[in-house]
């Protein structure tokens, strides 16, 4: 039986949090940002942790190379954070996609002088207003202030040479969006993945901006085929993994997308699948995010349903 589910219809009921990722200016800010968090990797680079998606910076004499911008109002807590990493302001910033804990900080740190990078896709949404159906809610974001705007984009990878590393920016297509990029740092052995990598927890496929649980699982493997037993990852969120949290996240995926799969073969609709609890054996390991199981169960069966079509 081919199931045809309207999005109206399953309802994801996404938490403020998950909203969140849908947005790339003010909706979320906060009276009372949280501290920025340096970890110190070597070779010039560094993790920076707040609220928001994980920051990777490369500091060097060729200037400082930034990995995404989080939130509007973390934005002088990260540049604080650099300046003192650095002694400088930032001279790049890619952003690995377009969702506001990503690039919410961009106008403030494109106001510095940093050139913004980043793929077709980033572009193509935040310089627009961008309204979708979000699970049965209807969401506008506006367009970002050209402050924020990309102004070198790229298709499917581009390489910089800076500070003695080779910095590769490489092209995911339909994963965690349509214009995800994960950026490898080779001497270095440093992958940062932006949200093709949430690490130890349910991850968010943005189904709404051309994401797909085939594209995600695809792009793991990419990066996964890019990097070795020894690289350190910079996920988008979590804690700083490794190419074996990569394979613990591809096994977790294949079990759950064929668990969901084979409740939908049966002609379940999603209360019935719901009611079923397939993601019953992960939750304890990967339920520690905002994608809690209904809403991972929920956004799953949307995409497998949608591909079955």
């Amino acid at each position: 039986m081919r199931i045809a589910p309207s999005l109206l219809a399953i309802g994801l009921a996404l938490s403020p949090a998950a909203f969140a990722h849908n947005t790339h200016i003010h909706f979320t800010q906060q009276a009372q940002p949280v501290p920025v968090t340096t970890t110190d990797l070597g070779d010039g680079l560094y993790m920076l942790q707040g609220r928001g998606g994980n920051i990777g910076v490369l500091a060097g004499d060729d200037g400082v190379f930034v990995i995404d911008s989080q939130y509007a109002d973390m934005a002088p807590g990260i540049l604080s954070a650099i300046n003192e990493i650095a002694g400088e302001k930032p001279r790049y910033l890619v952003n690995t996609h377009w969702h506001g804990d990503h690039t919410g900080g961009n106008a403030i740190i494109g106001e510095t002088g940093a050139t913004i990078i980043a793929h077709n896709g980033v572009r193509d949404r935040v310089t627009v207003d961008v309204t979708r159906d979000f699970f049965g809610q209807e969401s506008t974001t506006p367009a970002a202030p050209e402050a924020a705007w990309p102004v070198i984009t790229f298709n499917d990878e581009m390489t910089l040479y800076l500070n003695g590393q080779t910095v590769r920016l490489i092209h995911a297509p339909d994963a965690h969006t349509d214009g995800d990029t994960f950026i490898y740092f080779e001497e270095a052995n440093v992958l940062h993945t932006g949200d093709l990598m949430f690490n130890g927890m349910f991850p968010f496929v943005d189904i709404t901006s051309g994401g797909s649980f085939t594209g995600f699982v695809a792009a793991s493997q990419a990066m996964a085929d890019t990097i070795n037993d020894e690289t350190r990852i910079i996920p988008g969120h979590g804690a700083l993994g490794s190419k074996a949290d990569i394979g613990l996240t591809l096994e977790m995926l294949d079990g759950v997308m064929s668990a969901v799969q084979a409740e939908i073969d049966t002609g379940k609709d999603i209360d019935a699948v719901l009611e079923a609890a397939p993601l019953t054996p992960w939750v304890d390991d990967w339920a520690t995010g905002f994608m809690t199981e209904p809403r991972f169960t929920r956004l799953v069966y949307a995409d497998l349903a949608k591909s079955a079509e």
